[in-house]
């Protein structure tokens, strides 16, 4: 099994072709495999893993949520991450591997500790704790999913992607400021920018003077000396 599954995906390329000279071609394979039950272990799907390089691991409880595209962030890999870090520092932005990082550290603290939520309760949590599982939400709600009907977020291009990013990460930076100085939790989260945050992704790409503005913003309230009253 494992033989015929590699002599599938291994027709994926980049070839000259045939006829004429300097034409290039790419062909560029994606399998989809439904194991039984979702149970991955089984021998179609590991075979398959053995081979490709890039994983997305659809999630039947995010679609049940309505979180659309359903990939589990914790499930879902690609193994050429390093190859193109550096196409992404140039290209798009130099904390871009960063921002990537801290983001997925983030969800994956979000998933230990909803196991102790579900026990006891958020408000037992540290305020530390609670402003992280609020970054994830933010994260999963303004930056990770995309209404495919809705005439913005249908598309998003890698600059606005990583201006949202960078959003949803500052304000991580400002709450933990505020929790710094004695601010409490409930009134960090209901900071008044906070809409302003879950609106972003519905801007129009061409609008980065919009995403500057907010990031100003964030990054104000998180130096001034002066706490704004909506906080006090």
């Amino acid at each position: 099994m494992g033989s015929r599954i590699a002599e599938f995906y291994e027709r994926a390329g980049r070839t000259l072709c045939l006829g004429q000279e300097g034409r290039e071609g790419s062909v560029t394979a994606i399998g989809a495999v439904s194991p039984p039950g979702g149970d991955l272990s089984e021998p179609v799907s590991q075979n398959t893993l053995r081979v490709v390089k890039v994983f997305w691991g659809l999630d039947s409880s995010l679609a049940y949520r309505r979180h659309f595209p359903a990939i589990n962030w914790l499930l879902s890999y690609s193994l050429y991450n390093e190859r193109l870090d550096e196409y992404f520092r140039r290209e798009i932005g130099e904390d871009w591997v960063e921002l990537r990082g801290r983001a997925m550290r983030i969800l994956q603290k979000e998933a230990e500790l909803e196991e102790i939520v579900r026990l006891v309760g958020v408000d037992t949590l540290s305020f530390r704790d609670q402003l992280t599982m609020e970054v994830a939400r933010s994260l999963r709600e303004d930056y990770l999913h995309q209404n495919a009907f809705h005439e913005t977020d249908t598309f998003t291009s890698l600059n606005k992607q990583l201006a949202l990013l960078k959003i949803v990460l500052t304000f991580e930076d400002v709450g933990a400021a505020l929790l710094e100085k004695g601010i409490e939790i409930q009134k960090v989260l209901d900071l008044p920018i906070r809409e302003r945050i879950a609106q972003a992704k519905f801007l129009p790409e061409n609008r980065t003077e919009d995403f500057t503005k907010l990031q100003a913003d964030l990054e104000g309230l998180k130096t001034d000396a002066e706490l704004p009253g909506e906080v006090l």
